[in-house]
């Protein structure tokens, strides 16, 4: 009786064991696989957490680009699209430009080098030396001179005119010096008004020149003791020579008639 209870206790003892056993083993292949589904879920995990990161933003921006596009009117895509056409087009053109320029310029320089051959065309210093001379002095007519004293003097009917005979009397000088005159003196010895206007010959001015000298100081005498008024016109007296022609005169407006008389012979 004993003994069977003492192997009836072994054969529990055995399958306790042994039941024990399989369950540790059960246990530690379900942790194993627990553990190795638990890691490969885990890079999974990761790998997915990295493709789908990836995968958003590549999409996102797929399809912000894909509705910038959409957006887009036709006429804003066919001028996109024309944009580049138009400036390869546009440089070709510039160049053009420039090259049409340099082309120009390049034209011109001839041209501007040619000017100096110009000038000595324009500048004719030949020319300029064949200025022409000085004019000749004037030769009018004595009786035209004495026409314009006429009228600066006032000069009436009651004015004679001299002679020859008169001027070489009065004035003292000779009838060879003279080659043309006029002379007037007052018939009544009561004005100092008189003139005379001389063209002289070839080298005689002088001549005519000292007579006339001569005349103004007979009558600085003559007047001095007589009429105050007179006198005065006396010692304003005028004698003016241009070249062959002589000049004396006294009265109110002698002055006019230097300028009648110079008009004409200067």
């Amino acid at each position: 009786m004993k003994k069977k209870l003492a192997f009836l206790m072994a054969v529990m003892m055995t399958l306790t064991t042994t039941a024990c056993s399989n369950n540790k083993k059960t246990q530690n292949d379900s942790s194993s696989l627990s553990g190795s589904s638990s890691s490969q879920n885990t890079s999974l995990s990761d790998s997915n957490t990295n493709n789908g990161s990836t995968s958003v933003d590549d999409i996102s921006n797929n399809n912000i680009n894909n509705d910038s596009s959409s957006n887009q009117t036709p006429e804003q895509n066919a001028s996109t699209s024309q944009q580049p056409a138009q400036s390869d087009t546009q440089k070709p053109t510039q160049d053009n430009i420039q090259n049409t320029d340099n082309n120009s310029n390049a034209n011109q320089k001839p041209t501007e080098n040619n000017k100096p051959a110009q000038k000595p065309a324009a500048q004719d210093k030949p020319n300029e030396q064949q200025k022409p001379a000085e004019q000749p002095a004037k030769s009018p007519n004595v009786s035209d001179i004495s026409a314009s004293i006429d009228k600066a003097l006032s000069i009436d009917d009651s004015f004679m005119s001299m002679s020859e005979n008169d001027i070489s009397t009065i004035y003292g000088i000779d009838s060879s010096s003279l080659d043309s005159f006029v002379g007037k003196i007052p018939m009544m010895n009561v004005k100092a008004t008189e003139y005379l206007v001389v063209k002289a010959t070839s080298g005689q001015v002088e001549a005519v020149k000292n007579g006339m000298i001569k005349r103004q100081a007979d009558l600085d005498s003559q007047w001095k003791q007589y009429l105050p008024e007179q006198y005065e016109l006396v010692k304003n007296y005028k004698l003016v020579t241009n070249g062959d022609y002589a000049l004396f005169v006294i009265g109110e407006n002698a002055d006019a008639a230097v300028e009648a008389f110079n008009s004409l012979t200067k």
